[in-house]
């Protein structure tokens, strides 16, 4: 077997393994050792048996409704709820809210194992139970929200709320991809400020309406968030159609040239991994991500001849091969959310000495996610098997990539592979509890 196939997964060490069972269990157990060693806020209470009995289904409807996003993961509106909560009832019970209906919906209703369904469910209600206190301990009353007065201390609560949600996310799928925690908390941060300012405001506004108007009032309310779900649901479609004819493109592909197969897919897997390390913003990792599996798209627009040829090609066939970027740009072009994309799959062929094609093109044309296909591209061609050569190993192609840093490569961007491999985050390990806390609440 190629070591460089998908299939292959690297087994984790057994301090991985370990890691897998200790931290998980402590996690999950979070929640009673705040209760029984946290201060006076945290164990501040405000009963409430409608309020509670109505959180409690809102919640546990939440949970079983996640929004696929398209990105991995999921989302829920659960954290409106989860503050709303803090606010009428106090941290402790807000946090037990999350415990009752974690668990229950994940593995009843999504069909979760118990390990990752406990995890998750010890993880939001630690989550809730430290907002709920700062929100206290800020000064922050339970019950009717005192407007301006309870205003900071619910912007702080809510705050630390999505600042300790997606910093668990991170933690846990960097340890999954083993890629930088903080590189996927920045990218969870940056995405994530509009749906936190969201359900601060909604929150206040479910609190401030279950005193005023009731239960009523709160049922009510839940319309329009049922509506905003079902927009954030139809654009979570909308991304994924997108993402699945990007495949489907690279598939054609593959069926047109099988001496290549999958290798769009590794080159937009390394193409990701470099885009995040380099601090990329994720908007912009997606559109990489797209024109690397489609980036050579252009060459189903050539002689089958020469792209089914089992040897070198000859100095013709290399000019007529050399035409696939701009035919790949002018077919994904037609796509309105794919034109960025098509820009980086005309471009990235390009190189710093100037001796690359389409000819022509100058560096100020050729954006950055060219200028990593074009890295990755060409590390993925020299590690990988053909008819006519045995592939290199890792070493060697990254030895061949630091010899033309300059006149082919991108030296930054060569250093930042070599960085990659050398922490162990270029490859495509896995670890197996893949369902794990990929929900942003």
């Amino acid at each position: 077997m190629n070591p460089r196939t998908f299939d292959q997964r690297r087994r984790p060490s057994w301090i991985a393994r370990a890691a897998w069972f200790v931290i998980p269990s402590f996690l999950a157990a979070l929640p009673f050792l705040i209760a029984l060693f946290g201060g006076p806020e945290m164990k501040a209470v405000r009963w409430d048996a409608w309020g509670i009995g109505i959180w409690f289904a809102l919640l546990l409807a939440a949970e079983a409704l996640p929004i696929p996003l398209p990105r991995g993961g999921t989302v829920t509106v659960a954290s409106i709820l989860d503050i709303g909560a803090m606010i009428l009832f106090g941290p402790w019970i807000a946090g037990a809210l999350d415990l009752l209906t974690t668990v229950p919906a994940q593995m009843i209703l999504l069909r979760q194992r118990g390990s990752a369904a406990a995890l998750n469910a010890g993880l939001y209600a630690s989550t809730t139970i430290l907002s709920g206190a700062a929100y206290l301990a800020a000064g922050g009353t339970l019950g009717v929200p005192r407007l301006p007065q309870d205003l900071w201390p619910a912007l702080l609560a809510g705050s630390l709320y999505f600042a300790l949600n997606t910093g668990w996310v991170s933690l846990v799928l960097g340890a999954r991809t083993r890629e930088s925690a903080l590189t996927i908390w920045r990218q969870q941060f940056r995405d994530g400020i509009p749906q936190a300012a969201l359900a601060i405001g909604f929150g206040l506004l479910f609190a401030q309406v279950r005193m005023v108007g009731g239960i009523g009032g709160v049922v009510l309310l839940v319309v329009p968030l049922l509506l905003a779900r079902h927009a954030l649901r139809l654009y979570a479609d909308l991304r994924e159609d997108l993402v699945s004819f990007v495949r489907a493109l690279s598939v054609a592909l593959d069926a047109v040239d099988p001496h290549t197969h999958e290798h769009s897919v590794r080159v937009a897997d390394y193409s990701v991994r470099l885009a995040r390390h380099v601090g990329l913003p994720e908007s912009e990792v997606e559109t990489i991500h797209y024109a690397a599996l489609v980036h050579d798209i252009g060459k189903i627009a050539q002689r089958p001849d020469v792209i089914r040829k089992p040897s070198s090609l000859d100095d013709e066939e290399r000019r007529l091969m050399m035409r696939h970027p701009e035919a790949g740009a002018r077919i994904v072009g037609e796509i309105r959310a794919l034109r960025a994309a098509a820009v980086m799959v005309r471009t990235h062929h390009w190189r710093p000495d100037g001796k690359g094609y389409p000819p022509g093109v100058t560096a100020e044309e050729v954006p950055l996610g060219a200028r990593i296909i074009n890295v990755c591209d060409a590390f993925d061609a020299m590690t990988s098997d053909r008819p006519y050569r045995r592939g290199l190993t890792t070493a060697q192609a990254l030895a061949e990539l630091r010899r033309h840093v300059g006149t082919q490569f991108d030296p930054e961007l060569v250093a930042a592979l070599q960085e990659l491999h050398e922490t162990g985050r270029l490859g495509l390990d896995a670890f197996e509890n893949a369902s794990v806390l990929e929900e942003v609440r």
